[in-house]
């Protein structure tokens, strides 16, 4: 007994660790999304519950957004507008400040969602094409460079993210007019649906201990979040109580969800009234809370390494 009550000390000891180690990143603006607001780059802690500004957004009226942090912490990548249009941006991150902002790719199309693979060598990111109207996941080194697409890709795949092994990529598609979510081997040619149905399945995340998949879906009437395996099996809604406004397009690129290191928790946004709030739930849906109220837009939120 006395042995059982140690082991679990030292289990909560870990977890309370990792947890005051980690951050969350996120994008706040002015007002209410798509009213013209300056996104600046801020960073919450869960342990204190402060918030505190990283970065203030270099362009006005576009900002800073989507960023996340390479396994290390060492780098953050993030869309920004100071390469004129929305280019990915890497930077170096140290105690607290970002600097040596470079541009990530030397492509002329609009890159978006980027996120560092578990090994940290490589990224993968949507481009949009304007004169071909179509996105399009890539995957690339570290750095930017050997930029190839994922194969047999769709005109509508967006927000991707790798799996816990490095070897697939979970993503969300357009491709059959609603939104659902798919997985594919990056270097493979077969993307399977996970989610197939009338409801829009979006914003996915794929946690860095498990074989889990977090996103959002409006299948029940609202937006609400759901996870499952990475065969798409135990689907289950983690929010079924969390009163929220119902999918629409225009917002669709303002959502995200991501995982704690730990895989025990989750933060997601979600519109409330108009308003995209933060909140963070349990992985197994107890302990929803919270994290902004206002009337701004908080969006697009990462939890780091």
């Amino acid at each position: 007994m006395t042995r059982f009550i140690i082991a679990s000390m030292i289990l909560c000891f870990l977890s309370l660790e990792g947890l005051a180690q980690s951050k969350i990143l996120f994008s706040k603006s002015s007002g209410k999304l798509n009213s013209g607001g300056t996104l600046d780059l801020m960073i919450y802690d869960p342990i204190t519950k402060s918030t505190n500004l990283l970065v203030k957004g270099s362009v006005k009226g576009r900002g800073e957004y989507n960023a996340a942090t390479s396994p290390d912490n060492s780098k953050i990548i993030f869309n920004t507008y100071r390469f004129s249009g929305w280019k990915l941006g890497i930077a170096d991150f140290k105690d607290g400040k970002l600097s040596n902002t470079r541009k990530a790719t030397g492509r002329s199309n609009y890159e978006y969602n980027a996120k560092y693979s578990p090994d940290g060598n490589r990224i993968v990111y949507e481009e949009f094409n304007w004169g071909t109207r179509r996105t399009t996941i890539f995957v690339a080194n570290k750095d930017g460079k050997k930029v190839t697409p994922l194969k047999n890709a769709s005109d509508y795949d967006v927000t991707p993210d790798w799996t816990q092994n490095g070897k697939e990529i979970v993503f969300a598609s357009g491709r059959n007019d609603n939104y659902d979510i798919f997985i594919q081997p990056f270097q493979g040619e077969i993307a399977t649906n996970l989610t197939s149905g009338d409801a829009n399945e979006f914003a996915p995340s794929t946690s860095r201990s498990s074989n889990k998949i977090a996103f959002l879906s409006d299948r029940e009437g609202k937006i609400n979040l759901f996870v499952m395996n990475t065969d798409g099996g135990e689907l289950k809604n983690l929010t079924p109580e969390l009163n929220t406004d119902s999918f629409n397009n225009e917002g669709f690129w303002a959502y995200k969800t991501s995982w704690s290191p730990s895989g025990q928790q989750i933060v997601f946004n979600a519109l409330q009234g108009g308003d995209l709030e933060l909140f963070i739930v349990n992985a197994d849906g107890t302990g929803l809370t919270q994290v902004t109220k206002n009337n701004d837009t908080d969006m697009t939120p990462f939890w780091m390494n």
